[in-house]
């Protein structure tokens, strides 16, 4: 999510596609990438890359929301899935409209009452950030669970019980909510005049319109919401690392123990369902690193380096980062269903009954 000031006028902003009048010369001398690049960047990743992806992974997130009403929640482990799918799908839902606000065609066109980039800044930005804090808390979550499964395999049931965990997942999309809610009493919409050339620009449109505090309460708020991401990303590599040393383990004991349980005749099923369910939550996890390291070293640069963000000297860098950033971001909120598949013979049971109306065999896994 582009959680950066934009208490700029128009004219002062430089948008991804075409540079508006107002830009000084000194910007364009200075500039690491040039605007061509970051045009053609801009629209391969945002308007080609990230919306196919995002129409597939809608229609995923979907469908595993209708396979978990299916088989119910008697199954903790479906309470924080569920969560997860509805998380990752507000998170493409909002990666949408931002990326149809970021099309040449849509924003540059003079049928367009109002400014498409200062828009969506709090129509598609701020909710997908509420939405990726969440899914980062989520993941964390249930990574957190299965290690607890480790730990305390015989207490688990009895410290994280259904309602607990119901409680956990909306609490964290309160505390996320809440914890973006205050942008919008900084940033609002109305109209205002926007010069430049007809027939997109010298008229009036809705835009944003910002109080005296602004800018104190989009610091405050930047700094806080972002902190949970922070928070989010240690938490599932930590958590992931234990897994994954579990995983190993399991995997080492099997092969010391395959001839004596071939010739035992007997299989331990528990066993066997849980190292599958590690392994899930494990590419579950994994997946998500791997796509939200980008955008959190990104947000990182923009506190510590001075001229990284949406005005400056690495501006033009920034947007071309960020539309990398968000394309991955739009995988991690795609790509679970088919874990699912892969991994949970319960979940495929159900997917096939539902989509392919196939017979309810095997709900054992």
């Amino acid at each position: 999510m582009e959680l950066v000031n934009t208490s700029v006028t128009t004219t002062a902003i430089t948008p991804w596609l075409v540079t508006e009048t107002g830009k000084t010369e000194e910007l364009q001398l200075k500039s690491v990438v040039d605007d061509y690049t970051k045009q053609v960047f801009g629209a391969v990743n945002y308007c080609i890359i990230s919306t196919a992806i995002n129409l597939g992974g809608t229609v995923a997130n979907i469908i595993n929301i209708v396979v978990f009403i299916k088989q119910g929640f008697a199954d903790r482990m479906n309470i924080s899935l569920m969560g997860l799918a509805i998380s990752d799908l507000g998170c493409l839902l909002t990666l949408q409209w931002m990326n149809l606000c970021f099309n040449p065609l849509f924003r540059y066109s003079p049928e367009i009452p109002f400014d498409t980039f200062e828009v969506q800044y709090i129509t598609g930005g701020w909710p997908h950030a509420c939405f990726a804090r969440t899914t980062g808390l989520i993941t964390a979550y249930i990574t957190a669970e299965r290690c607890l499964c480790i730990a305390a395999p015989l207490k688990v049931k009895t410290i994280l019980t259904h309602k607990r965990t119901t409680f956990v997942i909306v609490i964290i999309f309160v505390l996320m909510i809440g914890s973006t809610a205050p942008i919008y009493t900084a940033n609002l919409l109305g109209p205002k005049f926007y010069p430049g050339d007809p027939p997109v620009w010298n008229r009036t449109m809705v835009g944003l319109v910002f109080p005296e505090n602004r800018d104190q309460v989009e610091q405050l708020t930047f700094a806080f919401n972002n902190v949970f991401g922070y928070i989010a990303i240690l938490l599932v590599t930590t958590f992931t690392c234990v897994l994954v040393s579990k995983l190993r383990k399991n995997a080492k004991w099997r092969r010391d123990n395959a001839k004596s349980a071939i010739s035992s005749g007997k299989q331990d099923a528990n066993s066997l369902r849980d190292a599958r369910v590690i392994k899930m939550v494990t590419s579950i996890s994994t997946i998500f690193i791997v796509c939200f390291f980008p955008i959190t070293v990104i947000f990182i640069g923009v506190m510590a380096v001075p001229g990284f963000g949406l005005v400056g000297r690495y501006a033009n860098l920034f947007h071309v980062t960020c539309s990398f950033g968000f394309a991955l971001e739009t995988v991690n909120s795609s790509v679970n269903l088919f874990i699912y598949l892969k991994m949970s013979s319960k979940f495929k049971a159900t997917f096939d009954s539902v989509f392919t109306r196939r017979n309810l065999s095997d709900l054992s896994v």
